[in-house]
């Protein structure tokens, strides 16, 4: 159900309620999946600021944890940005200092995703 909603444009809003009605449900491995997205675009935008040390991307970053904490909690939300934020330093050090192509193109891929993402942000204040 929050895959559908994601993946119709609908606001991560509509995604929450539909995931706090469905939180006696058990919840499938592909809507925890989509539920962790802002945790990985804050992991994605802290190792971006960890690389070029850029305030601005960790506030964003801090706008991507809030609202995973209101998806998933607090615990989920920083298991999953601290697995992943190494990642996100070594491919922005892999794209940036050593100019790996592969490692550009998971750049922008995740930058286009989260910047679609970053819309929806607004509606879980």
């Amino acid at each position: 159900m929050i895959r559908r909603a994601l993946l119709l444009g609908a606001p991560l809003a509509a995604a929450a309620l539909a995931a706090a009605a469905l939180a006696a449900a058990p919840v499938q491995a592909e809507d925890r999946v989509l539920a962790q997205s802002p945790a990985r675009c804050a992991a994605f935008w802290q190792g971006y600021a960890d690389v070029l040390g850029d305030e601005g991307e960790r506030a964003l970053a801090d706008r991507f944890r809030a609202a995973s904490i209101r998806l998933i909690g607090e615990a989920a939300t920083d298991a999953t940005i601290a697995e992943r934020r190494p990642w996100m330093r070594d491919l922005l050090d892999a794209y940036i200092h050593a100019g790996d192509d592969q490692s550009r193109d998971l750049f922008r891929r995740l930058v286009a995703d989260c910047g679609r993402l970053e819309a929806d942000l607004p509606y879980l204040r």
